[in-house]
């Protein structure tokens, strides 16, 4: 495994993929929904927006990044956790609700343990109606159980923040001026 200070701009191919010059990274752990066409016959892909979840990676991969190498993909890719400002990008697509947890893509349990403890993401193990079993964190249900982050500054950690009304993690504790937008930058 190796660690190094990224001296390059991260780009968000989607929600789980970026490019730092020639090289493609795999975020390690985490599967995101696909982008229109790419997700093949017969394989269960992520639910979700995959614009969403790339609008996600973008903001989030802001910032002085670290890589931890773990490998290559069949496609060549590296495999790595990123940490920018020290959030480590698979807790925070996770933690926002744009991807769910692969416990066959983390290899050693870097993922689930990293975000068990660092971000407070645990992720859980569901069944689809097909009867597949999915894992995904219980902040990606929130919308329908009522879980919210207990403050901005956890929802900042965790890479969710701003988070807009019926958004995973939103909560009207959070929305002082209650426009719906909890979390907002404070202007100035």
């Amino acid at each position: 495994m190796s660690f190094i200070v990224l001296a390059c701009v991260l780009v968000a191919i989607d929600g789980d993929t970026l490019r730092c010059g020639e090289e493609t990274i795999r975020l390690l752990g985490i599967d995101a929904p696909e982008l229109p066409g790419h997700c093949r016959e017969g394989r269960d892909c992520a639910p979700g927006d995959p614009f969403a979840a790339r609008t996600a990676l973008k903001i989030a991969a802001r910032g002085e990044a670290t890589v931890e190498r773990i490998g290559k993909d069949v496609y060549s890719r590296t495999l790595a956790r990123v940490r920018v400002n020290g959030i480590d990008l698979s807790c925070s697509q996770m933690a926002g609700g744009h991807a769910v947890y692969k416990p066959d893509w983390d290899q050693f349990q870097l993922v689930a343990t990293g975000c068990n403890t660092a971000s407070g993401v645990k992720p859980k193990r569901h069944s689809s109606p097909n009867g597949h079993s999915r894992t995904t964190d219980r902040r990606s249900a929130s919308a329908s159980t009522g879980w919210s982050y207990r403050n901005c500054a956890e929802a900042r950690r965790a890479g969710a923040a701003p988070l807009r009304r019926g958004a995973p993690g939103y909560g009207p504790h959070m929305d002082g001026d209650g426009d719906g937008i909890a979390c907002e930058p404070v202007r100035r």
